[in-house]
């Protein structure tokens, strides 16, 4: 009986031997017996399977072959590659190096210590103020308008 169990597997192609070492594995250390088991019995399912030529390596690489080949053709990506320039990218790398070594957080700080920030009620421009003045009177640097502000 058992022989003609045996004789009755057709072909074990490449991704039935992975499924079923992926699933032994998985089964033997625990994490997703589950998971093992569900593998193992597809990769026999698989082996068992008549329909050759649906399982054949040569079919699959072909058909996979034709996809990036039509992929690549059709794809704009290399177009877009191709059109920027190594300078640009350089130079974007450079305005972010300097911003990064102008950046410096205890500055801000110590600004923030020293210097209210406010807007103007008419044209709400940024406006900075000293601390501890009391109350001042305030002109706009860009619509020159005046207003009072306590410090």
């Amino acid at each position: 009986m058992f022989v003609n169990f045996a004789r009755e597997f057709y072909y074990w192609d490449k991704f039935s031997k992975i499924a079923l070492f992926l699933g032994i594995f998985l089964f033997v250390t625990g994490y997703a017996w589950f998971l093992g088991i569900a593998l193992i019995m597809y990769s026999i399912f698989r082996s068992k399977s008549i329909k050759l030529n649906g399982r054949n390596n040569k079919n699959i690489k072909g058909s996979l072959n034709d996809i990036m080949d039509n992929f690549k053709k059709n794809n704009k990506l290399n177009d877009i590659i191709k059109n920027i320039k190594l300078n640009d990218i350089k130079k974007n790398i450079e305005s972010i190096n300097t911003k990064i070594k102008k950046y410096s957080p205890i500055e801000s700080l110590k600004e923030r210590r020293k210097y209210i920030i406010t807007s103007c009620p008419k044209c709400s421009q940024k406006l900075r103020l000293p601390k501890g003045k009391g109350k001042i009177i305030v002109t706009c640097s860009k619509c020159s308008s005046e207003f009072r502000l306590k410090t």
